[in-house]
């Protein structure tokens, strides 16, 4: 166990001294919701209402990018080398996936936070009557997400291949789901084809929470994405090779 922990705060140390996934995760994610809520706020009886839509929409899109955080955690060189004197201990290979993933998410939850926090006085965005669980709710998302991401990288041995197949899902999966504009009055076809994409029930589980205070997705999203977790957790088990790692 202090392994891991070793481990893990190595990690975690050197993604919040990557001044640009710091920037990314908010001063780009904040740029994104100003921007977008300036430019659509004509499309809205109230302004507000613009940037709230794009304040969830685009911290979903931001949590789902987690997984590239944990695509440059896990492969980026300066963090692999420190951690091949620890592959062949006993604490060996689960160490460096699960630590990978782990620190990736308290890095991406933590900024993500605080760029909640900012905002939602700046914007005068609402996460409704119940903030805890629209923050308890990010917290499987942002897991899933990283963990799709240490998956990838244990399938495919490769940053490069990883991130590219990563940010071709997850944009393809977000424009489908209304991430970058509402589908709302787009026609009945394209409204059946965003049901396909999962990034539609997460954006109308937080609108549930912060808009109707409802907890009718909470549980199936909470649920869902935990047992996504686990499973490619276990895959990562099943398809990570020490080999594959020097």
């Amino acid at each position: 166990m202090r392994r891991f922990f070793s481990v893990f705060k190595m990690d975690l140390t050197n993604l919040f001294k990557n001044p640009v996934l710091v920037g990314y995760n908010t001063v780009f994610a904040a740029l994104l919701i100003l921007i977008m809520g300036f430019l659509t706020s004509g499309n809205y009886a109230d302004t507000k209402n613009a940037y709230q839509y794009y304040a969830v929409t685009m911290l979903v899109y931001g949590m789902l990018n987690g997984a590239m955080t944990a695509s440059n955690c896990f492969m980026e060189r300066d963090i692999k080398r420190p951690n091949l004197r620890i592959i062949y201990s006993p604490a060996g290979s689960f160490s460096i996936y699960f630590s990978k993933a782990l620190a990736s998410f308290v890095f991406d939850y933590v900024l993500h936070v605080l760029l909640i926090a900012v905002l939602c006085p700046l914007l005068h965005i609402t996460l409704g009557s119940r903030p805890v669980l629209f923050l308890l709710l990010m917290a499987p998302v942002e897991f899933a997400a990283v963990s799709l991401g240490t998956f990838f990288c244990c399938v495919f041995h490769c940053e490069e291949t990883t991130s590219t197949l990563l940010s071709l899902t997850i944009s393809l999966f977000c424009i489908l789901g209304g991430t970058f504009f509402s589908l709302d009055g787009m026609g009945s076809a394209l409204a059946f084809i965003s049901k396909f994409s999962p990034v539609k029930w997460l954006n109308d589980a937080f609108f549930a929470l912060c808009c109707d205070n409802s907890l009718a997705l909470f549980w199936p999203v909470l649920i869902g994405a935990s047992a996504i977790s686990a499973c490619l957790i276990f895959g990562c088990r099943l398809f990570f090779r020490t080999e594959d790692y020097l």
